[in-house]
């Protein structure tokens, strides 16, 4: 415990703050958001603030920190979770000290935390959780819910089905979850804030936002309940009701951002990718029945979209737990349109399409119950290449031989597809290297054209589109405030880092004010901090006691380099100071020098003054050479 504690923004003792981070182990927490595979000494992923393709994020678990070498993102457990939910120091001080089961209590200082306010996150995902527990027992055990049980068995909805989706049921009155929530800590303002209520614009008064519909939660990869997906049920429809409606979107929850089911699909997905030579392949489907009934039925490698095309960030999102992507689509001209929408997107993100035709008129759902699991699993693994199926679409219906024109047009819109993706480059996969060599040979033999030929029409088309590129955008809170600091200021944190208790060597020579950098010296005064509190600054407890992001991100940063700068130097951190320290004040002697070199060139002043001025000079470097002498020995 720090003899003079040190000043907290949370209001949370030190010791809470590390009773939290010991009791949540950065690898699990990192990888309840993401997958994580050991290599080496550290677990690696794919991260999640740049379109990784190749796992870039680094896992520490002995030095319990992350770190991305490519977008320059790193911290500790607090600073992922902050980054990752986009919430502040408290909050997911709070969001880690639930999910280990502790109690926090804040400190007289700290003020009063809005533990039960709308714009707590927590919060809303406790109040999440009670809604969803709430329509689940309505559709288990109320009268009232009769129907809506009536209608899953006839949809063959099994009760196991029902427990595993948590699916429920919002009875047909305008406040039933409001009434219930009376008794709870949930305001209305926290309702509505989770979209679970509104407010009427003729009356001003709350209303449910649900109302006579089966509930469908859409969870995120952690199993929290973020949203709701909902059905009317077809005896309380009308002309002004939709047949489903999802929960607007809230802090929780972004539709572009989240799949419904992937959170049981992950495990399955993790499995496939654990078997030797096997593909992690997800089923992409476009209801919540259909994912059920598929899952239902043994297939669990299934997730939906959420009543909205699929886009770059749900590519991004599946690309974490899957290798491959097969889309079952409705046997439709609807269905045909949807693929020509995305195929661009998936080319253009380099990632492994498939597509799997359903028989006219049929859904995922009526095909699996018709024809089985096996049929379902025979038309997935057959399903072909999405370029392929650009190809087979393009010239359907059409004599490329003889139709020279609608040929030509054809290979265009082809080449135009092709043309998306990134240029080959020299750090390239072998595997997108023939795939693409593998299109360009089919197309050649396919319409009689010369391979160079169609490879300079595939140059022309790649040059002429717009460049195209995911910007990472900085989070001012996240990013390093000052990521060009000072070398000789960098070099002292580093040994510093390494080995703590040479801060009371340093401290003698160096002064917090003797420092350029803004940030350097607030990690620096951390350190004399916990120096003169007689405890030494370790690497975890210093990173534990620093709540800003950036500065987290900076110790990291640090440590990291130490530890690569060790293995290689030649000298030890200890003689490796008292040369910088020297070099201080050589650095500092040849400032002051050229000071009163250009004071004493200064025609303003008198001959008194420049004596004065040289004397001080003498006596600045008497007083160095003294106190480096009684330091040294």
């Amino acid at each position: 415990m720090l003899a003079r504690e040190l000043p907290l923004s949370t209001g949370f003792a030190f010791d809470a703050k590390d009773q939290v981070r010991t009791a949540n182990d950065i690898v699990d927490v990192v990888g309840s958001y993401l997958q994580l595979r050991r290599q080496g000494r550290s677990y690696v992923g794919l991260c999640p603030w740049h379109d990784d393709t190749r796992p870039s994020m680094q896992v520490n678990q002995e030095r319990q920190t992350y770190k991305c070498w490519v977008c320059n993102e790193g911290g500790d457990v607090f600073s992922f979770v902050m980054r990752k939910e986009g919430i502040e120091f408290r909050e997911a001080l709070e969001l880690l000290a639930d999910r280990a089961g502790i109690s926090l209590t804040p400190t007289r200082s700290g003020g009063a935390s809005d533990a039960t306010g709308s714009n707590n996150k927590k919060t809303l995902y406790d109040a999440m959780a009670w809604a969803q527990r709430q329509y689940h027992e309505c559709l288990l055990n109320a009268d009232i819910a009769e129907p809506a049980r009536q209608y899953l068995e006839e949809r063959g909805i099994s009760g196991h089905s029902m427990a595993r989706y948590s699916l429920g049921f919002a009875p047909g009155g305008w406040h039933w979850l409001l009434d219930r929530a009376k008794s709870t800590p949930y305001s209305t303002g926290v309702l509505q804030a989770v979209g679970l209520a509104g407010i009427s614009t003729r009356t001003g008064k709350p209303f449910d936002f649900f109302r006579g519909r089966i509930m469908f939660p859409i969870c995120d990869t952690q199993a929290r309940t973020i949203a709701f997906g909902a059905r009317i049920l077809p005896e309380l429809a009308d002309n002004r009701s939709g047949k489903y409606v999802n929960s607007t979107e809230t802090r929780l929850f972004s539709k572009s951002d989240q799949l419904y089911g992937l959170n049981i699909a992950q495990d399955r997905l993790s499995a496939q990718r654990r078997e030797a030579g096997a593909i992690s392949n997800v089923l992409v489907v476009e209801g919540y029945t259909d994912v059920i009934m598929v899952n239902q039925h043994g297939v669990e490698n299934v997730v939906a979209l959420l009543g909205t095309a699929l886009g770059s960030r749900h590519i991004r999102l599946l690309r974490r737990y899957a290798d491959r992507i097969t889309l079952v689509l409705d046997g439709d001209a609807a269905g045909q349109k949807r693929v020509g929408e995305i195929l661009e997107l998936f080319v253009a993100e380099q990632m492994d399409l498939r597509i799997a035709t359903l028989p006219e008129n049929m859904d995922p759902c009526d095909f699996i119950q018709q024809r089985g699991p096996e049929a379902l699993q025979q038309l997935t693994s057959n399903a072909t290449d999405a370029l392929a199926y650009k190809v087979r679409v393009e010239t359907a219906n059409i004599d490329i031989h003889r139709n020279l024109h609608a040929a030509n047009q054809a290979l265009e819109n082809i080449l135009k597809t092709i043309a998306s993706a990134p240029r080959l480059q020299a750090n390239t996969t072998t595997e997108l290297r023939l795939r693409e060599q593998q299109m360009l040979n089919r197309l050649s033999r396919e319409f009689r054209i010369q391979e160079d030929e169609i490879r300079q029409r595939l140059t022309v088309l790649r040059r002429s589109n717009t460049q195209r590129s995911v910007t990472r955008l900085p989070d001012p809170e996240f990013t390093t405030p000052n990521t060009r600091i000072d070398a000789w200021e960098q070099e002292l944190l580093e040994i510093l880092v390494q080995q703590p208790e040479l801060i009371a060597v340093a401290a003698k020579s160096i002064r917090l004010e003797q420092l350029q950098d803004d940030t350097t010296k607030k990690i620096y005064a951390m350190f004399c901090q916990f120096h003169e509190n007689g405890v030494i600054p370790q690497f975890d407890r210093m990173l534990t006691h620093l709540e800003q992001p950036a500065l987290k991100h900076l110790l990291v940063d640090l440590d990291e380099r130490s530890r690569l700068k060790a293995e290689k130097a030649t000298e030890d951190p200890v003689t490796r100071l008292t040369g910088l320290i020297q070099s201080f004040h050589h650095r500092k002697e040849e400032h002051e020098r050229r000071q009163t070199s250009a004071a004493l060139q200064d025609e303003s002043k008198t001959e008194q003054e420049k004596i004065e001025l040289l004397q001080q000079l003498y006596e600045k470097k008497r007083d160095r050479q003294c106190n480096f002498a009684s330091t040294d020995g």
